[in-house]
């Protein structure tokens, strides 16, 4: 037994390739949630859902000073306030132009110059206006003025 072990312990240790750990997998990368795609045949839904609050106008002024008050529901219909009454009507998309229909609206009586707030409403809506969204930023625009809004959060 002395001779046995005494040659095992002669032989050389020999260590064979030692295997490499593998490599660490990377995580996997964190990808946002998809978004739907809008639907390019009804650019209303930029809009729909949504109201916006003038900041601005350029080209003059509301009379009594605004704000401009405009909310979209989900049904093309638009509900708007420059001031004095409120106001109510269609509104349709196309492209780059929003055309607000015929509007109703109620019948306070307003000190002036916020009793003018309504004419200056219904002739800047009478005209089809060119729209941009940029993020929370809704511009409407007629040949006289430019309105700049924000959207309420």
């Amino acid at each position: 037994m002395l001779l046995l072990c005494s040659a095992i312990l002669a032989q050389p240790l020999v260590a064979g390739p030692v295997a490499a750990a593998p490599a660490p997998v990377p995580p996997a990368p964190i990808r946002p949630a998809p978004v739907p795609p809008l639907p390019l045949d009804d650019p209303y839904a930029l809009l729909a859902g949504r109201t916006y609050t003038s900041v601005t106008v350029i080209g003059g002024t509301i009379p009594g000073g605004g704000p401009v008050v405009i909310g979209f529901d989900n049904a093309h219909r638009v509900g708007m306030d420059a001031g004095c009454n409120s106001h109510a009507g269609s509104v349709a998309v196309t492209g780059d132009r929003l055309r607000i229909g015929r509007l109703a609206s109620t019948m306070m009586a307003c000190p002036p110059p916020r009793a003018d707030a309504d004419e200056w409403l219904a002739r800047f809506t009478s005209v089809p206006l060119v729209w941009r969204v940029i993020g929370p930023i809704l511009t409407l625009s007629s040949p006289v003025h430019t309105v700049i809004l924000l959207e309420d959060r």
